[in-house]
């Protein structure tokens, strides 16, 4: 009968207590869903044969990690909340004469019945959910062919066993919590406020010292591949300066507030500002939390957003042609010839048409431009942050066709790769050469600048071609003419991805050891690849706004069961429901678009690395990623403010008197 008591009591409780485990078991079961159907992507056997479905599995194996880790740090940040709504609960079974093993025994079967539910809830909904996710992942992939569909019992039981892992580590940790309190203190604790914090002038400039080092190099570091590998330093500078800030400057810029008598002395004022002042320390770790999960879905969405809009755009500027080839000559002056040869033949046997036919050698260099001096780098540290590639005016009017173009001695053909601005001159190595024309789209299929890097694409008089290589290189002229590298190509219309590959495959018969792209079979493979984040950023994206919601629930619900005896108190004295309502608005306002306003600051600050970021993958419509950008931030904005709508009245209710 005793045995009883305690599973009895667990239900009690959790009946009683639904609205603050309901969010909760909401936290699991989502935590859950999203944790099997990735795991069930990544470990699906028939993933390979899916068009780009190799690369889709690497993207998703990293992504379980990325899942797994959020759902333990979620559900130990909701489970905080839910312990400290029950101290006092605890505290009080303490003190009518209950020991605290029979309290853990309480605690334990709450934990068991919370665990059974939300694990067969979040199973059963993730079984039915994860054939919706394949739909959606098949249809970005481009794949339409039937797929199988089952459940997976390894994935069920790994499942299984991740959360009952989390939930005992949680149930320790609330243990300790409570054993380590007295029965007093638990059943005084939802009357215990924060003291008032000390505005810390060295965490202050701590957090401006690294929101502007991240910002710093956000914009001032425009190399592609730096940009790379200083994203994640300086991501881990923002998210240490906003808490900082949040902490530290918040506290300080109410204490502004509250020096200047003309604002404070003013009864909503008054009230918004020592309510914040009461407890921020425990707001501006909500708050920054709040902020970077608002940052992480912006950067997340748009970017993935971005590349999978604009992944046409970067197939297209890496393979201008339908059908192209590149390869080094390295004394073999033949090979054109011979690739020539190729062409014709596989041409005439497959009966199609070639358009647009290039041919070109080029030379490449990668220089540090410093000063606006284009130049070898002698310092391997240093990066090269410019790609310039030569090609002989013989060749460009070989492939024009039209009137041939003539230049002077001094003078260049430009085209610019990416977003690289073209001065009138280019000082290349202490040699001053003239722009004379700017191309605005690629005229040979590859010349080693199309992928990605900043640079120009210059023509130049045959005779300057190998003389400016080597003063850009320090290669001597004969080196550098064993090491022409040689790139054609051509279109084939109206013929379908099935005739072009047949003919790229002849071409590989006829031309072999050498590797003949056909952009059409790659298609496949883009399509999959750029589907596949696209797929997973707005996966994570809809798990960090899930996270933002749960801990602005959370926050709202906790303070408002805080400020509930406050309000009463201000209205035995004086204070109409009126004016409780305008200060509990102004104080709900002035926190809660805080942290919406400095994520919108992050991505401005973040743009310019992301659209380097953007570079490295051949992406350089800037134009595309600010549309995705401000796009993905109008819906975050319009979602936001729903859910302060929604929340406000949860804490209007709480404190309504």
């Amino acid at each position: 009968m005793r045995n009883a008591l305690y599973p009895k009591l667990a239900l009690t409780n959790l009946f009683k207590n639904k609205s603050t485990y309901f969010p909760y078991m909401l936290t699991s079961v989502v935590c859950i869903m999203t944790s099997y159907s990735v795991t069930f992507i990544a470990s699906n056997e028939g993933m390979p044969q899916v068009p780009g479905g190799a690369i889709a599995l690497t993207l998703f194996f990293l992504g379980t990690l990325v899942v797994d880790i959020f759902s333990i740090l979620v559900m130990f940040y909701t489970n905080s909340f839910l312990i400290k709504r029950r101290k006092k609960e605890l505290g009080l079974y303490c003190v009518l004469g209950m020991e605290k093993r029979h309290v853990a025994l309480v605690m334990l079967c709450e934990l068991f019945f919370t665990a059974v539910v939300c694990i067969a809830l979040g199973l059963l909904f993730s079984i039915l959910f994860s054939r919706l996710m394949f739909l959606m992942l098949l249809y970005l992939l481009g794949f339409t062919t039937p797929f199988t569909f089952s459940v997976s019992v390894p994935c069920v039981i790994s499942t299984i066993v991740l959360f009952s892992c989390i939930y005992g580590a949680t149930l320790l940790y609330d243990l300790r919590s409570v054993h380590t309190t007295k029965p007093i203190e638990l059943l005084h604790s939802g009357q215990k406020g924060e003291k008032e914090p000390k505005a810390s002038w060295i965490l202050t400039l701590l957090g401006v010292a690294a929101l502007g080092g991240g910002y710093f190099i956000a914009i001032y570091f425009q190399n592609p591949v730096q940009a790379i590998l200083l994203f994640f330093i300086a991501v881990l500078l923002v998210i240490l300066g906003t808490f900082c800030l949040f902490t530290s400057g918040s506290i300080a810029f109410l204490k502004l507030l509250r020096r200047n008598r003309r604002f404070y002395y003013q009864p909503n004022n008054f009230i918004s500002v020592s309510g914040m002042m009461y407890r921020m320390k425990q707001n501006a770790s909500g708050l920054a939390t709040i902020c970077i999960l608002s940052t992480m879905v912006l950067v997340t969405v748009s970017s993935t957003l971005c590349l999978y809009a604009g992944r046409r755009d970067m197939l297209y500027g890496m393979f201008p042609r339908e059908i192209s080839v590149s390869l080094f000559l390295r004394e073999d002056t033949e090979k054109p010839e011979q690739l020539e040869q190729a062409f014709t033949q596989a041409l005439s046997e497959t009966g199609l048409a070639a358009q647009n036919r290039t041919a070109c050698s080029s030379l490449t260099a990668n220089v540090l431009c410093t000063d606006g001096v284009y130049s070898n780098v002698s310092d391997a540290a240093e990066m090269r942050d410019t790609a310039i590639s030569l090609v002989r005016l013989s060749d460009y009017n070989a492939v024009e066709g039209a009137e041939p173009a003539v230049l002077a001695p001094d003078e260049t053909i430009v085209y610019p790769v990416g977003d690289t601005a073209v001065p009138q001159t280019l000082n290349l190595a202490g040699s001053i050469i003239r722009v004379a024309q700017i191309l605005e789209k690629p005229v040979f299929c590859d010349v080693g600048t199309y992928d990605g890097a900043q640079g120009f694409v210059l023509i130049v008089p045959d005779d300057r071609f190998l003389p400016l290589f080597s003063a850009l290189t320090g290669i001597s002229e004969a080196d550098a003419a064993d090491s022409l590298y040689f790139s054609a190509g051509f279109d084939v219309p109206d013929a379908t991805a099935q005739q072009c590959a047949a003919l790229a495959n002849r071409i590989s018969e006829l031309f072999p050891e050498h590797m003949i792209r056909c952009r059409s079979a790659i298609v496949p493979e883009w399509d999959g690849m750029y589907g596949s984040f696209f797929f997973l950023g707005v996966f994570l994206g809809s798990l960090f706004m899930v996270a933002t919601v749960l801990i602005i629930y959370y926050k709202q619900i906790s303070e408002g069961y805080d400020d509930h005896d406050r309000f009463v108190v201000m209205q035995q004295v004086g204070l109409s429901k009126r004016e409780v309502r305008r200060a509990i608005n102004k104080q709900i306002l002035l926190v809660f678009f805080l942290p919406l306003g400095m994520a919108a600051l992050h991505m401005v600050f973040a743009f310019p690395i992301i659209r380097n970021i953007m570079r490295v993958f051949g992406l350089n419509n800037i134009g595309l990623f600010l549309a995705c950008t401000c796009g993905t931030f109008l819906i975050f904005a319009l979602l936001y403010i729903i859910v302060y709508r929604i929340t406000a009245r949860v804490y209007y209710r709480l404190v309504e008197v």
